[in-house]
């Protein structure tokens, strides 16, 4: 009768020690491994692109136009008008006003309804979000409206007649896809303002809070673990077979 086969009755082999640095690397290995695969598996962070800036908006001087992401392309456009009333008006008449228009299709302003019926870009503080469910138009839309003459107090429609400037907010495209920016707006009076920075968000359809000049991913680089020198060769190295051996041997 023949003899049953039991696991003691296999040939034991015994255990081979790899070398030391050898059984380093290939640990190594396994925990990049490991690290690149959470990686690809977290969404991109957000990105802010802040610049400063020192733009007048001077009255009567034609379009002050602003490209957001320095694509080339002008995004949006401001206009700061001034008109002085003739001898044929009453005495001192005058009128002015700032307006925003979108320059490219698909483009559009955070709005707002004043307490006089009219249609103007919001005023927005600090600390606002700006986003997806909020009033944005793509239109041309007042920021600052006033008349008046030397005989009766001005009447002034839209927020932004009381010189505290404030920030604008901004849906635009990039390739096709949504994004959102600000722009802080300064005020000086009915006849010169000036935008004192600008900024947008990267990623698609992130939102954007007004005054934030950046994002999570723009942390001081010396916070990221850096890697032990020299190098071992990568995974992708290991995986092209035996012509790889002569670089791992080396880094070895």
């Amino acid at each position: 009768m023949a003899k049953s086969l039991r696991p003691d009755n296999f040939p034991t082999r015994p255990r081979i020690q790899l070398a030391g640095r050898l059984e380093k690397n290939l640990s190594g290995y396994a925990a990049a491994a490991g690290v690149g695969l959470l990686s690809l598996a977290q969404p991109a962070d957000a990105k802010i692109v802040f610049t400063p800036s020192n733009i007048p908006i001077a009255a009567n001087a034609g379009l002050v136009r602003l490209d957001l992401n320095h694509d080339g392309i002008a995004d949006f456009a401001f206009s700061d008008s001034f008109r002085f009333g003739s001898a044929r008006e009453p005495l001192g008449l005058y009128a002015a006003s700032l307006v925003i228009v979108p320059e490219q299709a698909g483009n559009e302003v955070r709005a707002m309804t004043s307490s006089k019926g009219l249609q103007c870009a919001a005023r927005l503080r600090g600390k606002v979000t700006v986003g997806p469910g909020k009033d944005f138009q793509a239109k041309q839309l007042t920021m600052l409206q006033v008349a008046g003459d030397y005989t009766n107090q001005f009447s002034a429609r839209c927020p932004w007649a009381d010189r505290k400037g404030g920030y604008v907010g901004f849906r635009f495209l990039i390739e096709g896809e949504t994004h959102y920016g600000w722009a802080r707006i300064a005020t000086f009076g009915s006849k010169f303002s000036a935008i004192r920075g600008y900024a947008y968000e990267t990623v698609p359809d992130q939102p954007i809070v007004t005054g934030v000049t950046s994002g999570p991913d723009d942390a001081d680089a010396s916070s990221t673990p850096a890697l032990s020198s020299p190098q071992p060769a990568g995974l992708g190295a290991l995986a092209n077979g035996a012509s790889a051996l002569s670089v791992w041997r080396k880094a070895d």
